[in-house]
C-alpha cells in the first residue's frame, strides 16, 4: 500500500470510529504518547530498532479529581518497557511492567514476549506474542456500599487476584511509514468467587489496536519531519481514537498536537540528546469531567547494537 493511500484509509477508519460510536475509556491504561509506546500494546514491535530500548512513561490524569469523601481518585499510571533485537532468534524480545491506579482499584501488569521478523521488500514485518500477568487489588475499606453486607464488596479478596492471558500483534515497518494491528487479553480470562455465588471478581475483555503513521518531508524544509498518525483502540463494544501530528526539527526537538474525540486535546513537546529522548504532554479536557488537565512524562534511552549490514531499511527511532 502506498503511504498516502494508507494514511487516507487510516483517516477514513478514524472518521468512521469517532462519528458512529460513542467513545470512552477501556480496561487498559491510557497514554497520550501512544506513538512512543507500541511495545506495550503490540508484541510484534519487539526488537524493531537498532538496539536495546528502555522506555518509561508516567501519567497523572484529571488532576484534582476527588470522590465525595474528598479522597484523591484521579488515575495514575506508570510503565517501563524494554525490548531488544536478537539475531540468533530471527527477531526480538520484550518485557514490560506497568501499574495503573484508578480510584480504589490498582492493577500491576507484567508482559513478556517474542517477535519473529521477516524481511518484506524494503521493510520488516514483526509477528509477536506475549504473556500477560495482571495482579488486581481493590481497597475495600474505601468502598461505601449502598446496601450493608453487599456480597459484591464483602466477597472481594483482600490480597487481590492474579490473572494471566496472551496478546498477539503484527507490526509492519517501511522506510517512511508503519502500520500495526494487535489484540490483547485474547482469552478473556476471569477470576470467580471461591464460593458458589457465581460472581466474577474480575474478567478481562479482549482489546484490539490499530495504529499507523507516515513521515512527510517537505522539499523546501529538509530539516523538518511531519508525522501524522492514528491510534485506535476497541474492546468490541466501544472505540477510542487518537489523531496525532508531530513535527520534529533536525531530530533534536519536537512538538505536536493530539486529539482524542470527546475527551481531550493534548499538546506535546520533547527533545533528544544523543541516545536519550524526553517528552512531555498536557491534556486539556473537552469532556464534562470536573477536573483539570492531565500530565504525562516520557523518557527513552537506546543502547545501540551493531546489526547485520545486509538488513537494510529506514529506522524511525522516534517510534521504535
Amino acid at each position: 500500500m502506498q503511504p498516502f493511500l494508507f494514511m487516507r484509509t487510516a483517516f477514513f477508519v478514524f472518521l468512521i470510529s469517532v462519528f458512529s460510536i460513542g467513545l470512552r475509556a477501556q480496561q487498559g491504561p491510557q497514554f497520550t504518547h501512544n506513538m512512543y509506546n507500541h511495545q506495550f500494546v503490540n508484541p510484534g514491535s519487539y526488537g524493531m530498532s537498532d538496539g536495546i530500548t528502555l522506555t518509561g512513561i508516567f501519567r497523572e490524569q484529571w488532576l484534582g479529581f476527588k470522590d465525595d469523601q474528598g479522597d484523591k481518585v484521579s488515575p495514575e499510571t506508570f510503565l517501563v518497557n524494554a525490548d531488544a533485537p536478537l539475531r540468533f532468534l530471527h527477531g526480538g524480545v520484550g518485557f514490560g511492567i506497568a501499574q495503573d491506579k484508578e480510584g480504589q482499584i490498582k492493577n500491576m501488569l507484567v508482559k513478556l514476549g517474542y517477535s519473529y521478523h521477516a524481511n518484506l521488500g524494503s521493510g520488516i514485518l514483526g509477528i509477536g506474542i506475549n504473556g500477560n500477568f495482571n495482579n488486581k487489588t481493590i481497597n475495600t475499606e474505601k468502598l461505601n456500599a449502598v446496601d450493608e453486607g453487599d456480597p459484591v464488596i464483602t466477597g472481594l479478596p483482600t490480597d487481590g487476584v492474579m490473572i494471566s492471558d496472551l496478546s498477539i500483534g503484527a507490526f509492519l515497518q517501511k522506510p517512511r511509514y508503519y502500520i500495526a494491528f494487535s489484540s490483547t487479553q485474547i482469552f478473556e480470562t476471569a477470576k470467580q468467587s471461591s464460593t458458589n455465588d457465581g460472581l466474577n471478581y474480575y474478567k478481562n475483555r479482549r482489546h484490539y489496536y490499530l495504529t499507523g503513521g507516515h513521515d512527510i518531508i517537505l522539499p523546501a524544509y529538509q530539516g523538518y519531519v511531519f508525522t501524522p498518525s492514528v491510534f485506535i483502540e476497541s474492546d468490541g463494544n466501544v472505540i477510542q481514537a487518537d489523531l496525532n501530528i508531530i513535527a520534529k526539527y533536525n531530530n533534536k526537538i519536537w512538538g505536536g498536537v493530539s486529539y482524542r474525540y470527546n475527551d481531550a486535546i493534548s499538546l506535546l513537546v520533547g527533545m533528544a540528546y544523543k541516545d536519550l529522548e524526553i517528552g512531555y504532554s498536557y491534556d486539556i479536557p473537552t469532556s464534562r469531567i470536573a477536573a483539570t488537565g492531565s500530565h504525562e512524562i516520557m523518557a527513552r534511552y537506546r543502547f545501540k547494537i551493531e546489526r547485520d549490514k545486509t538488513r537494510t531499511g529506514y529506522r524511525n527511532t522516534r517510534y521504535l
